[in-house]
């Protein structure tokens, strides 16, 4: 569980670095990727990443950030499998290059907290 804790870290300050350094091309990926027919199909993903992080809790210092981490993804997934699919995304796709900005220092912060604090 440690190397899925490392894969999320690395997962976050990439994400993180992409929507500092380059905003738009960022905003293109991610309106791509969730153009699907089924949206969602996100939602179990979310569903699987949270009960992952709540098994992988155990292998890092901060217990209680992967366990909140954990429950946030799943509350994402029932929010997901709840909504109407045309309201699940509607708001991201609105937010201004700084706010996005913003969302990536939270990430990048987010993932070196979990990659330094890994057992």
């Amino acid at each position: 569980m440690s190397f899925f804790l490392l894969l999320v870290s690395l997962v976050l300050i990439i994400k993180g670095v992409s929507m500092i350094l380059v905003p738009k091309k960022t905003m293109k990926f991610a309106a791509q990727m969730l153009k699907v027919k089924e949206p969602r199909l996100w939602g179990l993903s979310s569903l699987f990443v949270g009960i992952l992080l709540l098994f992988a809790a155990s292998h890092c210092i901060l217990v209680w950030l992967i366990v909140l981490l954990g429950l946030m993804e799943i509350s994402k997934a029932v929010y997901v499998f709840l909504s109407p699919p045309q309201m699940l995304f509607h708001w991201s796709s609105n937010l201004k290059e700084n706010a996005y900005r913003v969302w990536g220092i939270w990430s990048l912060v987010l993932g070196v907290i979990i990659f330094i604090t890994r057992i």
